[in-house]
């Protein structure tokens, strides 16, 4: 796993290339997470806006501030605000049209929406009060740092996902316009006798595609997940599918639009019968689906026939080089499909082990060992026609469970940062991609460094990029830029400084 806020980047340069530095100043409190890109209508990065503690004030108050730069990093603007010193930043989004900061404290038993546009003009707020099992469950979630509560739809609005105390825990998807249409609310049953959660796994200007997941109780096993499409206009349920061992068991994980406004879903598929929780799946589908749920077409690719062949595997694909977490998939001009992923296995962990034996069995002995990046390329009609690894060094991250399969550990350990996946930057006008990586390489005869890697797509071929970082004791982030460069973000605590260096990306 990164271990992302042990230490900070600066660029070694090897060639004579162009870098823009800046910094904020004044800064009492950051999290490095409380930063993001600004985008433009057409995707590309049109600035970044920040999150932060100023000053600490008498009264249990800090002066928060947000503070907006353009591209080049200058300031565009800068408002601050006071609150309750034990308010804290669960998520913050931008949606091409406003930024919306999702702040909760659970002192005061509230969470508020913070809505600002590109200029830092506050919009009216939302406050929203908690119960005290709703409460639990944020606290369990703040352990880890990551809240998957806030979703920007794109020139739209925001959804807000929340935990609902009813008879039991349920959910309730709340959406906020900022386009001046409607808002909606989507909510579990209140009389429900299961614990009811959600994750939407895509939310786009046509569709919310989420993954519901219902069991007895919260020690439960017996898991069902349900697939929902929701009218991200009206909040309407426009279908829904049960992944049922009996009938077609698959495990979605990724879904998106085509020109047609047809809906794709992408995943895993297994034998009837299978428990998707657990056994092993059969291979990748694609599936295309109109609005009223009916499929339209299916593709699949088994991993000990299409897949092994590809890559000249001797026996299993999954045996040999894991499962693939894809984060990413991108369409290009030539309407071809390149999956942006990363192998994965589930494996021993001797760590874990020892852990367990001095709880008493209440850890998990076993770990995510996560190793190469991989891009799989489909045709246009979802056929699989080309794999291609990149090289990078193994990390590995303690499961959630020992009892659940590789891919459903894989899903939750995403959100706690434990695969070296970054993000990916898509330049329409030139039909390049961008899929960016932080690797710790471990180097013979040296002191091991870390690597910002860019796997670059351009003229239908892939190539990589690598810029060497080295550690410097503060806490770092990596955020998109403006296409072909990249944003390094670090924090002096010392100091109260945010640094920021825009770095060129080399395209070959």
């Amino acid at each position: 796993m990164k271990l992302k806020c042990l230490f900070a980047l600066s660029l070694l340069f090897s060639l004579q290339a162009f870098a823009q530095l800046s910094s904020i100043n004044g800064v009492g409190t950051f999290e490095i997470r409380n930063a993001g890109a600004i985008l433009d209508k057409n995707r590309d990065v049109d600035g970044y806006y920040f999150y932060y503690v100023m000053d600490k004030l008498k009264g249990g108050n800090n002066e928060f501030a947000i503070q907006i730069l353009d591209k080049n990093l200058n300031e565009v603007a800068k408002k601050s605000y006071v609150d309750n010193k034990n308010t804290f930043l669960m998520k913050s989004s931008f949606n091409n049209q406003a930024m919306m900061f999702v702040t909760c404290n659970l002192r005061e038993k509230k969470i508020e929406l913070l809505t600002f546009d590109k200029t830092a003009n506050q919009k009216e707020s939302v406050k929203i009060p908690l119960e005290s099992n709703e409460i639990r469950y944020l606290q369990m979630q703040q352990q880890t740092g990551d809240f998957n509560v806030l979703f920007p739809v794109d020139n739209k609005g925001f959804l807000f996902n929340k935990f609902e105390d009813n008879k039991k825990m349920g959910y309730s998807l709340k959406y906020y316009p900022t386009d001046g249409g409607k808002a909606w609310e989507y909510n579990s049953p209140e009389d429900s006798k299961e614990i009811l959660s959600i994750n939407p796994i895509e939310v786009n200007e046509k569709y919310v595609v989420a993954l519901e997941a219902s069991r007895p109780n919260i020690m439960s096993r017996k898991i069902t997940i349900r697939t929902k499409v929701i009218d991200v206009n009206t909040g309407k349920l426009l279908f829904e599918r049960e992944n049922s061992r009996q009938n077609k068991p698959r495990l979605i994980n990724n879904a998106f639009l085509t020109e047609n406004n047809d809906l794709i879903l992408m995943g895993e598929y297994f034998k009837d019968g299978d428990n998707i929780l657990s056994d092993k799946s059969l291979g990748l589908f694609s599936e295309i689906i109109d609005i009223n749920g009916n499929t339209k077409k299916e593709v699949f690719n088994s991993w000990k026939d299409d897949i092994s062949k590809l890559t000249k595997s001797s026996g299993n694909f999954i045996d040999e080089r894991g499962y693939v977490y894809f984060h990413k998939i991108v369409r290009t001009q030539t309407n071809e499909y390149y999956a942006i992923g990363e192998y994965f296995k589930k494996t021993v962990s001797a760590a874990g082990i020892g852990l367990a034996i001095l709880s008493q069995g209440n850890a998990a002995t076993t770990q995510l060992t996560i190793s190469d990046a991989v891009v799989f390329k489909f045709n246009s009609d979802f056929k699989l026609v080309k794999i291609q690894d990149f090289a990078k060094s193994v990390s590995r991250a303690p499961s959630i469970s020992d009892f659940g399969s590789p891919q459903l550990n894989a899903n939750a350990l995403k959100s706690f940062g434990a695969f070296d996946y970054e993000y990916t930057q898509v330049d329409p006008v030139n039909d390049r991609f961008f899929s960016c990586f932080i690797d710790y390489e471990r180097l013979k005869g040296e002191k091991n460094k870390n690597a910002f890697k860019t796997i670059i797509y351009d003229e239908g071929t892939l190539s990589e990029d690598k810029i060497y970082l080295q550690q410097e004791g503060k806490s770092f982030r990596v955020l998109p830029a403006k296409i072909g460069n990249v944003l390094l973000v670090e924090y002096d605590k010392k100091k109260k400084e945010i640094s920021l260096h825009l770095e060129k990306i080399n395209i070959k």
